[in-house]
């Protein structure tokens, strides 16, 4: 029906300059769709490239947190090491992870904060900022990027490839040499000289010609891409998104981005539970009125704000607050939004309740 509408209108290329995206908290099976509507515009190769995914090692993280949390309540993991993230906060409603650390040995936490997740740990190693570190990456083309510090560390920290380096046997090891080491060894100098290499590569910034080639693909299952149709869901559905300031809760420390108001709502410090007019008047709610929001036998208490333009028959709520380590500004703002996630549905939920 697609490439029928496309003849018939008669547009030639021009919709080769097109492009259907979709979000990334979408199911597998619209972003197939999105796949299937990109190929019948003729939009693969122009707006539209494939490559080989940049994850180094992709898995499906909700189970390998799932098998981690298992493993941990079994006692088979006698260390265990967070680097750079706040787990015991962040951990889907349906995952006990603070208890699961508890059959731990020995736990080891590195961050930029003495968070949820250090308070339970028997030792916390201050990790140094993306400005203090030398790093490197790959950008969504797959070029790769060499990170360089801009200060030296103000509290002594150690980067996440010196704490590896350090498990791995090489204790002394610096970032700067980590990093260079690993581009040696790879070989993409060719012919060049590596010293002639490694200060272009710094001053630039990136290595060039390394983005990953591009890959032609074709869908030829268009019924087995798209899977069972959806079905409708009675009730209210729920929508977990990154907070537009403090992200997913990693810059609620930051007080500069916690005064900036968030956008159409301008709330700060504080995040709420959003509902279109139509939605609160027929549940009778009022604006800035605490409620229950309550899923699967898990509850939170939340503030409603009434915004128009929000889908009827949907709550949506913002992670990143209701910390509460002592040692964090935002102690005590907001609520937790993780403690309703459940990791077989990390972006959406259904049948919700508002009490």
């Amino acid at each position: 029906g697609i490439r029928a509408s496309v003849a018939a209108r008669g547009l030639g290329d021009v919709y080769k300059r097109q492009l259907v995206v979709t979000g990334d908290h979408q199911p597998p099976a619209v972003h197939a769709l999105v796949h299937i509507i990109n190929q019948l515009l003729g939009n693969i190769g122009h707006t539209v490239t494939y490559s080989e995914p940049i994850d180094a090692s992709s898995v499906n993280q909700a189970e390998s947190l799932a098998s981690l949390v298992n493993d941990m309540n079994d006692g088979q993991v006698d260390l265990l090491v967070v680097i750079g993230t706040n787990p015991v906060y962040a951990t889907p409603g349906d995952i006990d992870f603070s208890t699961a650390m508890e059959n731990v040995a020995l736990r080891v936490h590195a961050g930029l904060y003495h968070d949820e997740t250090a308070e339970l740990s028997h030792w916390h190693i201050p990790l140094t900022h993306s400005l203090e570190e030398w790093s490197d990456a790959r950008s969504y083309d797959g070029t790769i990027t060499v990170v360089q510090p801009l200060i030296a560390p103000l509290y002594r920290g150690k980067s996440a490839l010196e704490i590896v380096a350090a498990l791995s046997g090489n204790p002394m090891k610096k970032g700067y040499d980590l990093v260079r080491e690993n581009w040696q060894n790879q070989g993409y100098h060719g012919t060049e000289s590596f010293e002639t290499f490694w200060q272009t590569t710094v001053h630039d910034g990136f290595i060039a010609n390394s983005q990953l080639p591009g890959k032609r693909v074709t869908i030829r299952d268009i019924a087995g891409s798209l899977g069972d149709s959806p079905k409708l869901e009675e009730g209210i559905e729920i929508i977990f998104a990154a907070d537009p300031t403090v992200w997913d809760g990693y810059y609620a420390n930051n007080g500069w981005l916690q005064e900036t108001p968030k956008p159409i709502t301008l709330l700060t410090w504080d995040n709420a539970a959003l509902v279109s007019p139509a939605t609160a008047e027929k549940l009778g709610l009022e604006n800035e009125q605490v409620v229950t929001l309550s899923l699967d036998n898990r509850s939170v208490d939340a503030p409603i704000w009434i915004l128009p333009g929000q889908a009827d028959h949907v709550v949506t709520v913002y992670l990143g607050y209701g910390q509460i380590s002592k040692s964090r500004i935002a102690k005590d703002t907001g609520f937790n939004a993780y403690a309703l996630r459940n990791t077989a549905a990390y972006w959406s939920g259904h049948g919700v309740q508002v009490i």
